[in-house]
């Protein structure tokens, strides 16, 4: 297998704070070289991005920038098979970060492990990368990118007949999750929070809707929050990248292994009993 395996970070919320670039290569099932690099996004970082990567201001005030940095991400991605943790959030770091300098992204094939693994694995509850890296007995003390690359490295061995290319086609969840829900016992003992103003319904109504089907309401989205129902108003902004601060952080969340359905509303009233409920 050849391949490069990802780590990124960012500062905010928003997708070009690139704030961290890991890269391994892996040549033949064996990793052959590394680099690491802070990047100074010069944007304010946020308290809950620093609580999840630890990375500060005073950190990067003398890394280089992303648009310094471009050419080298450049040479290694070009052609290249890059596999991260969570495809959709790498790629479209990438690709925003680009954008902001006015560049093209790399051309490369993006895959991740996470969906590959909540496919094979169905039944496990818990799919961050630090209990990946326990489960398959890697060294947490690795950094993110390693961890990934030692992983996939490990799938030929632990999943019978693995192919490389199983990395690109699984889909799992994503921000146009188009799954709904067809009874209210889906709703039960799930955290359901809403993000955007409903058609016909005001917050109240909603949350004592949610709470008589056996579900628990909630205003914030948290590692324990279920599933994100996005109104229609709302999703059609996402469209044109306006998103929510919810909807943000539940795609932030969902890169870092928690299963959060994110729902556009209209996809509740596919289902007659769901609509009737809701």
């Amino acid at each position: 297998m050849d391949f490069i395996a990802i780590g990124i970070e960012t500062a905010n919320q928003w997708r070009d704070s690139v704030c961290s670039i890991e890269l391994v290569k892996v040549v033949q099932n064996e990793i052959v070289d590394s680099l690491f690099s802070y990047i100074n996004p010069k944007q304010t970082f946020d308290e809950y991005h620093i609580s999840q990567h630890g990375i500060t201001e005073d950190l990067v005030q003398h890394s280089p920038t992303f648009h310094t940095f471009y050419p080298i991400l450049d040479e290694w991605l070009t052609n290249q098979f890059v596999i991260g943790y969570y495809h959709d959030y790498d790629q479209s770091v990438i690709e925003e970060a680009c954008a902001t300098i006015d560049k093209l992204s790399p051309y490369c094939r993006f895959g991740s492990i996470l969906p590959f693994i909540k496919n094979r694995l169905p039944h496990q509850q818990d799919f961050s990368l630090q209990t990946l890296a326990s489960q398959f007995e890697i060294s947490l003390e690795k950094e993110r990118a390693e961890i990934i690359a030692e992983l996939v490295l490990t799938f030929p061995e632990k999943f019978d007949n693995f192919s490389i290319n199983e990395l690109t086609h699984q889909v799992v969840f994503s921000t146009a999750h188009q799954s709904s829900f067809y009874s209210p016992i889906d709703f039960q003992d799930k955290t359901v929070v809403f993000t955007g103003k409903l058609e016909g319904f005001s917050r109240s109504m909603v949350a004592k809707k949610i709470r008589a089907i056996g579900g628990i309401f909630s205003n914030t989205v948290t590692k324990h929050t279920d599933i994100l129902i996005v109104s229609d108003s709302s999703w059609q902004k996402a469209q044109l990248g306006q998103k929510s601060t919810k909807l943000l952080k539940a795609e932030h969340l969902q890169t870092l292994g928690y299963a959060i359905d994110i729902i556009p509303e209209k996809n509740l009233k596919k289902s007659n009993t769901v609509d009737h409920e809701l």
